[in-house]
């Protein structure tokens, strides 16, 4: 008795390819869709910085900043506004830890300072980039402000980090300051942990206020880069859907020219049966 004739598309191994195919052809296309959106944000950011850098300095008891404990801060509404103030220096200061500028490792130095005006709201004003010592369990002596300033500056935060954002605080006090290093630029919890109304949002000094130097990346990686990997995962996704075309194409090949064999030695069979 013949054995009845599966056809390939009905079988388990082809819709297990197939499942796999479309899965994997389409998460490479929505890598590429997700990269060329980035890639048009950052183009939009990109603007928004070159017009920031011709503009004015704003007063910053003027702007309508959020604190640091409300979740939407609207990045691109305020990064690098330029701003100027009259701030009363606090002392607490606060060492971000694993900084890297021109290969050498330190800390990324902050200082809380007090509105002149909004006496109740808090700034992080950054003092700069100090470079940190083998022994950790003391922090770099650092030159701090403690006479009313005015200075001129612009905005920036730090982006949440995919791999986590929690502050990690170590307090090492001196006889009258509080120091803390952190690993995280996390306003939020800073501003829960000294208890105050702190903005969302740091200053970063462009004038002479301190003599250490600040590093200024408001953007991580440009929108050519981000262009560039929106094209190489398209480029994967369409070798992909080749490489399996062919593969398929050679698969179907090589099955019908199976049938026809068998095809061609059953009636052979048949022949040679009926000449018996």
């Amino acid at each position: 008795m013949d054995t009845p004739h599966v056809r390939f598309y009905q079988t388990t191994k082809f819709w297990l390819g197939f499942v796999l195919t479309v899965v994997v052809f389409s998460s490479l296309v929505k890598l590429g869709l997700w990269q060329k959106q980035r890639g048009n944000e950052k183009v939009a950011l990109e603007q928004s910085l070159a017009l920031r850098n011709e503009q004015p300095p704003v007063a910053l008891s003027s702007l309508d900043l959020p604190l640091a404990h409300y979740g939407d801060h609207n990045y691109q509404r305020w990064i690098a506004m330029p701003v100027s103030a009259h701030l009363i220096p606090e002392p607490v200061l606060f060492f971000l830890d694993n900084q890297i500028l021109d290969g050498t490792v330190g800390y990324l130095v902050l200082q809380m300072m007090r509105d002149i005006e909004k006496t109740n709201q808090r700034y992080l004003v950054e003092l700069g980039f100090v470079a940190g010592g083998l022994d950790r369990q003391t922090l770099p002596s650092v030159s701090t402000l403690s006479e009313p300033v005015t200075l001129s500056g612009r905005l920036y935060k730090k982006m949440e980090s995919p791999l986590g954002s929690e502050l990690y605080n170590e307090r090492f006090d001196l006889e009258s300051t509080q120091q803390y290093r952190i690993q995280h630029l996390n306003t939020a919890q800073i501003s829960a942990l000294v208890d105050a109304e702190l903005s969302a949002w740091v200053v970063q000094p462009t004038d002479t206020l301190t003599a250490y130097p600040h590093p200024w990346k408001p953007v991580s990686m440009n929108s050519a880069k981000h262009f560039g990997y929106s094209f190489q995962w398209f480029t994967m996704a369409t070798v992909f859907a080749v490489v399996v075309s062919m593969a398929f194409w050679r698969s179907s090949l090589h099955r019908n020219r199976a049938s026809k064999g068998k095809r061609k030695l059953a009636s052979k069979r048949n022949l040679s049966s009926k000449h018996k």
